[in-house]
């Protein structure tokens, strides 16, 4: 069904900016209790995960839809089978916001609800986009339903069933910091509308048809439980594909600092997945990568001086070293290796763990060598270290207890 009413809705849109400005957090919970009665509310609290974003068009289907606008709270509900169209490509020239607005709430008696060829279970929002130029939309979930389809894609599925308990616990504890804390809601500066999302920023979670007996079990059996810090608050829980051979502090890739992380020894994954990496960079494009850098704060501006004036020499590295050293003439400079990872990207750099060296490419030319290992940005539970684990015999709490030794279980539902 095409959005015909997107042109008389524009009029009611301008009247309601006003309440758009204070935030419209609330009708989010009013959306919910036109779907879900209060009697059925339990324990687990549910979920709201960005799972599309910057969609020109939006599509949702679903047998007997329920479907609220709430610009002008005009709920309607569709017997049978039903597709929803939302044109989301022409908003600016409707409407202008200068914060995402919620447009549009939409559940099924079934408890399924489709968007394009996925399947999910519970409620979908669709919100203006950031530039009001395209929608987005959100799922919102039960949490343990989304822990058990997140398995599969954070994990898989057929993996046993101690690893993918860990992995539970762990996804567990991220999503409930993010909740509590409003961290995504804080960074924007806005109401978001969502706790988190779907993406390797975040972390990565699954629809329906994801979701198997196996992670249904490590959901069902781990179920409110989660790791907590020093002071017995939810903790951001990290984790990655395959560390390397040693797991990295929250400080030695980003800016923030925990105390209760503990960079530990992981020869369990080096068996598995890919096996290292040797790629490398031409001069040209490390020299762009330190005009960016000195233009971010990361190395002083004389960086700028001398890149182009004095020969480049790397001090001689250890792929366990957190910090790139080198020598432009005389002068040397120093940064952190995370930083090359978040320049160039995952496919150049896929670890923080590297050796990164100056090699002569020909008479006249040198390349920048990095040889390291592992996939991912090395902090907290390395994946395929846990997958070994399980493999050898160890339960969901020592896995647990080898990557977070400074943290503790506990069953917060």
């Amino acid at each position: 069904m095409s959005l015909s009413s997107w042109a008389s809705l524009a009029k009611i849109y301008g009247r309601h900016l006003n309440e758009e400005a204070r935030g419209q957090g609330p009708e989010l919970r009013k959306a919910r209790s036109v779907f879900i009665p209060e009697n059925l509310e339990s324990k687990v609290p549910n979920i709201r995960v960005r799972v599309q974003k910057s969609l020109r068009n939006v599509y949702i289907a679903g047998t007997d839809l329920k479907r609220k606008f709430h610009i002008n709270n005009d709920i309607q509900t569709f017997k049978g089978r039903k597709a929803i169209k939302f044109r989301c490509e022409n908003l600016k020239e409707r409407a202008s916001f200068k914060k995402p607005v919620l447009l549009a709430s939409l559940g099924s008696s079934t408890g399924l609800i489709s968007l394009a060829k996925e399947k999910f279970k519970g409620l979908l929002h669709v919100v203006t986009s950031r530039k009001n130029d395209s929608c987005d939309v959100i799922h919102e979930t039960n949490l343990e339903t989304y822990i058990s389809s997140l398995l599969a894609r954070e994990m898989n599925a057929k993996w046993p069933i101690e690893a993918l308990k860990a992995q539970a616990i762990a996804a567990r504890s991220y999503a409930l910091h993010k909740m509590q804390s409003g961290q995504v809601k804080r960074e924007a500066g806005h109401e978001t509308y969502y706790h988190i999302e779907s993406s390797e920023k975040h972390q990565v979670s699954g629809n329906f048809f994801d979701a198997n007996l196996n992670t249904e079990l490590a959901a069902l059996k781990t179920t409110g439980m989660v790791l907590t810090n020093e002071t017995g608050q939810i903790a951001p829980i990290f984790f990655h594909a395959k560390c390397g051979g040693k797991t990295l502090r929250p400080e030695q890739v980003w800016q923030n600092s925990l105390k209760s992380y503990k960079a530990v020894k992981c020869p369990f994954c080096k068996d598995h997945g890919t096996q290292g990496f040797d790629n490398n960079l031409t001069l040209a494009r490390w020299n762009k990568f330190l005009k960016w850098a000195a233009r971010k704060g990361h190395l002083p501006k004389t960086v700028l001086v001398h890149k182009n004036k004095e020969s480049l020499r790397f001090v001689p590295d250890k792929k366990f070293s957190r910090k790139v050293r080198f020598y432009l003439g005389d002068h040397m400079y120093s940064f952190k290796k995370a930083l090359l990872r978040r320049y160039f990207g995952r496919f150049i750099v896929p670890s923080n763990n590297f050796r990164i060296t100056l090699e002569q490419a020909g008479p006249r030319q040198v390349k920048i060598r990095l040889k390291g290992d592992g996939l991912g940005h090395g902090v907290g539970m390395c994946q395929l270290g846990a997958l070994d684990l399980a493999d050898k015999g160890w339960d969901y709490k020592k896995i647990l207890s080898y990557y977070f030794p400074n943290h503790r279980l506990k069953k917060i539902y």
